[in-house]
This record gives structure tokens, sequence and C-alpha cells, in this order.
């Protein structure tokens, strides 16, 4: 039995996350009538990666007849599903292509602060676009999309509560949604939101990873506790990575900082590069075709896989890095190339033209997560909405660039007035999941003085970045899932924390989980896809053009099964 207080909060719509999905929907479930709660991990404009994503195009993607007229939302449509034909649902895509449009109108009613030349909006042309259709801001787009919206919570209604983290979704005798538990880390308080709405919108799983462009807080929480829950996980051996410099600070390397053929040399300074491309292709050729994230379907995968060997066989630097240098490119070839990079490097004390940048292969995103159900974003589980990267559905083996963020807008907004709809036409429910949390989180402060379980979560990250980024094999994939299996095994048998790491240590809980669920669904794909690199099976094997669903068992095993999207 446990002897804590659970402080109780009635709410129409609770949203879980701080990024540009949470905020979306927050703010339409609040423009909808509702009574939202929004419930961030870390404080806002914080925490995230929608708020960290810089790059010299990061933006988001929408066909919005603001370019050629040769494009327009069927031809963002044909871009998106062509990656991933088999792997993503046609009927949410069309609707990201179809209403990508509407929330940048709704950015631009709201202020939001695109690039523009000579008065007209600014477009570049994503990595996988036809046309160019992706809208920026300054490189640091995301963070500019959270700060516009978040003017809008004031009118709305919306009440921020941060840092607050969800430790456990609340479900009553029938499954369905009765609420969240969450837990307040600045006043050390157990909360309890009662809600027929919870909207999931809690980022990926970063901190899985050695190097990643995002912050480490980000632990895999929402898509563990969906699990948990008995929700459909799909797509989860799919996810993105790619070069980044990564010391003294982190920031993703797109594709024109490839076009201008950087010099990439090892610790020993040899240009290691030619080493590994076969007979035919060049280094030109492979620089040029280079695009964010690391990709098997043309010949800039062989970057990628050159420097996870040469790290791997020890030849990289401190940081686990190679060395790009752009000594030989014109200062005025730079300046018009990258000129956010410029200004940021400079910020912190770099020199593009002088210093070697130290660039790692670094984790961006997942492009699986919870099985989106509906066309309003509901999960398999009744109550539970999800947007953003813990969603799974539009996002497979490929995907544009730009779309990420429009995702987030599309369907952070179906999200949230869904939430509100259901909130008014919904009893709640008693809950009937709350009690064996109790319990967990119980034996867990009872056992406070425990196992700390730190060093062998570095050791899993390390594990990950090794053989479950670039290049992955059965054998490799069995030792680390064996691994993290041991450590999410212990973190259920034997818990240990006290109400100051109480956070952190639930967080490790998550991230091993997830890390076997991952590890789980890489291994079962034998055949090399898109970001899904295999040595062996190097091949694309037709047989296997569908997607896997991932669930769980009351007794642990990961269960996963083929399930095929319908035709739109």
């Amino acid at each position: 039995m446990h002897n804590f207080y659970v402080h109780e909060i009635k709410a129409d719509v609770v949203v879980v996350g701080g990024g540009g999905a949470a905020v979306r929907a927050a703010l339409s479930a609040g423009r909808a009538g509702a009574h939202v709660h929004l419930l961030a991990k870390a404080p806002l404009r914080v925490g995230g990666s929608t708020v960290h994503g810089a790059s010299e195009i990061m933006g988001i993607g929408a066909a919005a007849g603001l370019g050629v007229e040769q494009d327009n939302p069927e031809v963002h449509y044909r871009d998106t599903i062509s990656l991933a034909r088999g792997f993503i649902d046609p009927h949410l895509v069309r609707i990201l292509a179809e209403d990508a449009p509407r929330r940048i109108e709704d950015l631009l009613a709201m202020g939001m602060p695109f690039d523009r030349k000579d008065g007209r909006l600014s477009l570049i042309r994503s990595d996988f676009g036809s046309y160019a259709r992706v809208l920026t801001a300054g490189g640091k787009t995301g963070k500019a999309i959270v700060t516009t919206l978040m003017g809008g919570f004031e009118d709305a209604g919306v009440q921020v509560q941060a840092p607050v983290a969800v430790l456990d979704l609340v479900r009553d005798q029938n499954g369905e949604i009765c609420g969240v538990l969450a837990y307040h880390t600045e006043s050390r308080r157990l909360l309890h939101y009662r809600t027929t709405s919870v909207v999931l919108a809690s980022g990926g799983m970063h901190g899985a990873f050695g190097q990643q462009v995002s912050t480490r807080e980000m632990t895999g929480d929402g898509q563990a506790i969906s699990y948990r829950h008995g929700a459909e996980l799909v797509n989860l051996e799919f996810h993105q990575f790619g070069p980044a410099l990564v010391h003294p600070y982190v920031q993703l390397f797109s594709k024109s900082l490839y076009t201008i053929e950087p010099r990439i040399t090892n610790q020993a300074g040899h240009e290691f590069l030619a080493d590994y491309l076969p007979d035919g292709v060049s280094v030109s050729e492979v620089l040029q075709e280079k695009v964010f994230p690391f990709t098997t379907s043309n010949a800039s995968r062989y970057l990628d896989i050159a420097i996870a060997r040469e790290v791997a066989q020890g030849r990289g630097g401190p940081h686990d890095n190679v060395y790009f240098s752009y000594e030989h490119v014109p200062k005025e070839r730079l300046a018009a190339v990258a000129p956010n990079t410029l200004r940021w490097m400079a910020a912190n004390g770099l020199d593009m033209r002088r210093d070697k940048l130290s660039v790692g292969l670094a984790f961006q995103c997942m492009n699986g997560g919870v099985r989106m159900a509906s066309v309003h974003a509901e999960s398999s589980i009744p109550g539970l909405f999800v947007a953003g990267e813990v969603a799974g559905g539009v996002r497979g083996p490929d995907r544009p660039g730009g779309n990420s963020l429009a995702e987030g807008q599309v369907f952070g907004h179906r999200a949230g007035v869904a939430a509100a709809a259901r909130a008014e036409t919904t009893t709640l429910g008693q809950a009937a999941t709350l009690e064996k949390t109790l319990r967990y989180l119980s034996s867990g402060l009872a056992a406070a003085d425990g196992p700390e379980y730190d060093m062998e979560a570095d050791a899993l990250r390390l594990s990950m970045q090794r053989h479950c980024l670039v290049e992955k094999d059965g054998a490799g994939l069995g030792a680390v899932l064996a691994q993290a299996q041991a450590l999410s095994e212990k973190l259920e048998q034997r818990p240990s924390f006290n109400w100051e790491n109480l956070v952190v240590r639930l967080g490790l809980r998550n991230l091993a989980q997830m890390s076997a669920i991952v590890l789980t669904a890489c291994r079962n794909r034998t055949e090399t896809r898109g970001s899904h690199y295999r040595l062996d099976h190097p091949q694309e094997d037709p047989l296997q053009a569908r997607s896997q669903v991932l669930s769980g068992t009351d007794s642990g095993e990961i269960i996963s099964r083929p399930f095929s999207y319908t035709a739109d």
C-alpha cells in the first residue's frame, strides 16, 4: 500500500508535451471551448526537439500556393507516399498534404516571422521534394512556431504546467482514458488530472543514443507509457540520423553544407571517404547527393557509413567524430550558402574557414510511434490522441524534408479539436489502473537507497549508438536487445528512486523499454530499406514492403505482426 497523497485536478483536455504539436493541440482545443491543461516535462521553449532543431534549411513544408504553379497538395501527397508506399497511411498523408496550407495560414495570421526576400515569402526545396515548398524562419523554424502559437494561449484559456512530468495514463474499467498521473518536480506533488481526452505530443527518444540533436530528457515516455497500456506502435525500425556538429555545440548539417564539398578527414588527417566508395562512384557525387537524414536510396549513404566505420575502428576524434574543413571555400561562397551556420558558429567561437569542425553521427527523429488509428489522430486506446514525433502513420523508411513540422501542426490541430469534442460528449469513468501505478511508485520509493542503474543506462546509450544507427546486423542488434531487456527487467522488478530523482529514474525505465522495442523492430526487418541498413541483409526485399505493428502482453513479451495500410 502507498502512503502518499494524490491531488486531483479536473480538466476537459490534457495535452502532454512542449513542442510544436503540443502547443498546436492545446491552442486548438482551447479555441474549441475546452478547459485545457498543457503539461511539459521541461519548461516551454527550453526542452524538446522542436525548439532545439536548427539547420540551414529546417522548415515547414506545405503546397500552399506560394511557389510554382505546378506544385499543389496532390504533388506533396505523391512526394510523401512514393517514399514509403506500404508503410504509411495514405488517408493520413492526404490529410497532411491538404491541411498543411491551412495551418500555414493560421501561423501567418498569428504573425509567424517566416523568412522573406524582397517582401515575398522565401521557399526552399527540401530533401525529396519535387518543388520548393518549405518555409523557414532563420533556420530555427520550430522554435518560432512554438513562440508564435503560445501567443494565443491567454485568449484560448490554456493553462501551462511546467515542469510537470506525466508518469502514466489512467484508464477506467472499460479501457478508456480517464486521466493522467503526473508529478510536479518543483513542489514534489503527485497530480491526477481527471479527463476523458489526452493528447500525447511528448516527442521522441533522443536520450537513448550517445549523440543526438535534441535534449536528453526525451526518453520515449509517451511511447513507453502507451505501449504498457496496450497501444499499437508502428514503423519503429525507421529513424532519422546523420552527420552533425557535435562539439562544442550540436547542429545538424543539411544539404547545402555538402554541396560546397568540405574536406573530410579522420583523426590522423586522412581523407577517408574515397576508401569506402565502389568503382564508378566519386567523392563529389556522394557529397552532391547528400541529404539529411541517412538513406540507402542514393550514393550519399557512403558518407554516413564511412564516418560510422572510422569511429568504430578507433580513427575518430575524442567526441566520436571526424573533421570537416571549409578553409578552401571562399568566404563569399560560405556566406551565400550557409549564412545561418556562419552566424551560429561565430556566436559559439567557431570560424568555418579556420577551424576543423567536429562532426559525428547524431540521432534526430523517430519515424515510427504510437499508431494513429483515425483521421483525428486518435490511437487504438479510446480517448488517447497522438501527434508529432510520438505518433506513427505518416513517416516510413524515408520522408520529405519539411514534413515533420507540418505533421505536428496538422495532426496537433486535429487532435486538439477532436479531444475537445470528446470532452463534451463523454462521461468521465472511474480510475481502474491508477492503483497499480501507485503501488509501483511506492515500491520504488521504499527502496530509495537501492541500485542507481545510471552506469547501465549510459552503457546502453553507447550500444544503441554503435549498433542501432547506421550499420545494423542481427548479432549486434541481438546483443544490445539482451542488454536493454536486462536493464528493463531490473527497473520493473527492483525500482529505486526518491522524490528528487523520480522523473529521471522513471525516464530510464521508459528508455530501456523503448530501446528493447526499437531493437526488436530492427531485428525483425531482415532487409535494407530507406534509413534501415542491414549489413547481413543488404538488399531490399519486396516481400517485406509493409509495416510491422508491435504491442505488448501482460507477461512482458513484445508481439510483432505485419500491418498493411489500405490504399487511398
